[in-house]
């Protein structure tokens, strides 16, 4: 297989950074409930949200739907942390979305972003110029982690404001706390 050589090398870390890639749309799915608890139905925050094409486009319209009435029931400021945590999670997944990876025979493995390059005004007349990055388990672990509690947050918020507003909702529990990985190694 010729196609992303890189990812043959590093089958643990391409894995890792797939479900990060692919996954996202489920923050955006969890996000598009927590907005249609407080705000017009499924089909309202559904067509608002994913009628325009672009991944902050969407979670700047869920917030515009939702954001005073969870702050209306007193979880304006766990709601706003989620959305944070949500955004975090956006600029992970375009990070490696959009990346170059290679193997630079440094036993980790590497990334850069052409965009970086194309951006400026001089000529281009190789890829040294590239800021190259690299992955490991560890890291790509933490920052799927924190996936893990960007959701968590989205429904946490759901549940205390259904729970809150007199709606059926799951058991009251802790808010959910989680340090933010580094973007980069």
């Amino acid at each position: 297989m010729s196609f992303l050589r890189a990812f043959q090398s590093f089958p643990n870390e391409a894995a890792l950074v797939g479900r990060m890639v692919a996954g996202y749309a489920d923050l955006e799915i969890d996000l598009m409930h927590c907005a249609k608890e407080v705000s017009g139905g499924l089909d309202h925050v559904l067509k608002a949200m994913f009628r325009i094409r672009g991944n902050a486009d969407r979670i700047d319209v869920a917030d515009a739907l939702a954001r005073q009435a969870y702050h209306r029931v007193g979880i304006g400021a766990q709601y706003e942390a989620a959305i944070a945590a949500v955004r975090f999670c956006l600029r992970i997944r375009n990070l490696y979305a959009h990346a170059a990876w290679w193997d630079d025979n440094t036993g980790q493995l590497a990334f850069a972003n052409l965009a970086e390059l194309a951006k400026g005004n001089v000529l281009v007349t190789n890829l040294l110029g590239l800021t190259v990055n690299h992955v490991t388990v560890r890291h790509l672990e933490a920052q799927l982690a924190y996936f893990d509690h960007a959701d968590d947050s989205l429904v946490w918020v759901i549940q205390e404001g259904n729970r809150l507003a007199g709606r059926p909702a799951l058991p009251a529990r802790a808010v959910p706390t989680h340090a933010q990985p580094p973007l980069y190694l």
